[in-house]
């Protein structure tokens, strides 16, 4: 009993997905419909107006009054259907030129088309009973509408289904006669079946062809923000979002010889945190992580775009600022140290002050140096910092490196 219950549980939980899935997926398959709609609409166009001028021109009442009716009956139909078709080709084709406006009356439209095709498929059936007993028109009419047009089951069963019942009675208007009357029925019958058969079979392709699509389009998106976070964490520091040591140094090799190419004066500041290691012993190691963060986005926050950033390593920054003199520097490290001593972090429970050393070079106009170098003044810089009783800016000149 409780295994019984377990599988109708799941059965209608599957059913209950299908269905969503199914209610998803109709969106978009009406858009798809309706582009189809638009090449079936030409096509049925000329057509029915080929046959409309054929049958209406050939009419003769000497051909006898069920002849007449006949020939009468098909040319209007094929004339009326003429028009209809070129308003719903008009209408199906503003569906797909603005599929957001359309929306909400695009399923309706869909279904509209449909039934039309259908009660001219009918119609046809209908009129053809007066002289000929052929149903060929009819079976391919309704068999197009089943491939063509991309519906959920129930709306097929009750568009054929409807169609079918219509079809029924009206068919005793032109045959007279029981058992080609029982015969017809019969054969619609078996008709809209298959074409309701084959509307499932078309409309469960498309719903696998676009789940598959869909699941292909997500693993990509996936695997495309797994490359893009892993190149993030190739070129950044995972705890600052600075640049990291690397990076900084393929930035600032283009930079310098972006420099060399067209002469300007490039600078370089680096910044040590004092005492960090005392933050670390007082507070713990996670406020330090938070004071790191936090110097990190003073650095980034008072930085130009043309300037680089980054975590050079520990406790310790580095900026390089294109085309910037040394007063330049100076002045911006100077605002970058007073920034960082007059922001106050809060972490939890604790209030945490910090303070920075910082040593600033600068490569003069038109003069050259490696990054090294660049490296070695800037690093001498923040040693007499430090020296000086740290919380302070010093430079070095490239020249005193000799």
């Amino acid at each position: 009993m409780i295994r019984t219950t377990l599988t109708l549980q799941a059965l209608r939980d599957r059913l209950r997905s299908t269905l969503q899935q199914y209610q998803a997926i109709q969106p978009e398959a009406t858009l798809e419909s309706l582009r189809r709609f638009r090449v079936f609409a030409m096509v049925t166009l000329v057509i029915n107006v080929l046959y409309a001028v054929q049958f209406l021109t050939h009419a003769d009442v000497a051909l006898g009054p069920a002849p007449y009716a006949w020939t009468m009956g098909i040319g209007l139909l094929h004339a009326a259907m003429a028009c209809l078709m070129a308003l719903l080709g008009f209408f199906s084709h503003r569906a797909v030129r603005h599929p957001r406006a359309s929306a909400r009356w695009g399923f309706a439209l869909q279904m509209l088309v449909c039934a039309t095709a259908l009660a001219f498929a009918c119609g046809l059936m209908v009129l053809d009973q007066w002289v000929l007993k052929n149903s060929t028109p009819f079976v391919l009419i309704c068999l197009v509408v089943g491939m063509m047009s991309l519906m959920r089951p129930r709306f097929a069963v009750l568009l054929f289904g409807g169609a079918y019942i219509g079809l029924y009675f009206a068919l005793a208007h032109t045959q007279p006669n029981a058992e080609m009357l029982a015969q017809t029925r019969g054969d619609a019958r078996l008709v809209f079946i298959i074409s309701a058969v084959v509307s499932y079979v078309v409309w469960r392709q498309y719903v696998v062809a676009t789940l598959l699509r869909q699941e292909v389009a997500t693993a990509q998106k996936a695997l495309a923000d797994k490359q893009t976070a892993l190149e993030y964490l190739a070129t950044h520091d995972p705890l600052t979002g600075l640049f990291n040591r690397r990076e900084f140094s393929r930035l600032a090799e283009q930079e310098l010889a972006r420099a060399a190419r067209y002469p300007c004066p490039t600078s370089v500041v680096m910044v040590d945190l004092d005492f960090f290691k005392r933050i670390n012993d007082q507070y713990g190691h996670p406020v330090g992580d938070h004071v790191l963060v936090h110097v990190a986005a003073i650095v980034q926050k008072m930085g130009r775009s043309v300037d680089v950033a980054a975590r050079f390593g520990g406790e310790e920054f580095i900026a390089l600022l294109p085309n910037t003199t040394v007063e330049g520097a100076m002045t911006f490290a100077e605002n970058l140290r007073q920034a960082i001593e007059a922001s106050a972090l809060q972490a939890g429970e604790f209030t945490v002050r910090a303070t920075a050393s910082m040593g600033v070079t600068c490569l003069p106009l038109g003069a050259t140096a490696s990054l090294d170098t660049l490296y070695a003044a800037a690093d001498r810089g923040l040693y007499a910092a430090k020296q000086a009783g740290r919380n302070r800016v010093e430079f070095c000149a490239l020249a005193r490196l000799a």
